[in-house]
């Protein structure tokens, strides 16, 4: 890839949930890099009616 094409790629975007104490989702993010909370995991995909509940295949721990 020559210079000039990485000088305007955009960087890739990755979607985070916000996990409460019981592993159920509080809120959704799209962002470039992940947020520095603990709570916060990777997901494949934004999907609204995770909010309020478990995400489905989140490790549980």
């Amino acid at each position: 890839m020559s210079s000039w094409t990485r000088l305007f790629q955009r960087p890739k975007r990755r979607h985070f949930a916000l996990l409460d104490e019981e592993r159920c989702c509080r809120m959704l993010l799209t962002a470039v890099e992940r947020p520095c909370s603990a709570q916060w995991i990777e997901v494949p995909e934004i999907r609204l009616d995770w909010i309020g509940k478990p995400i489905p295949g989140a490790l549980q721990s």
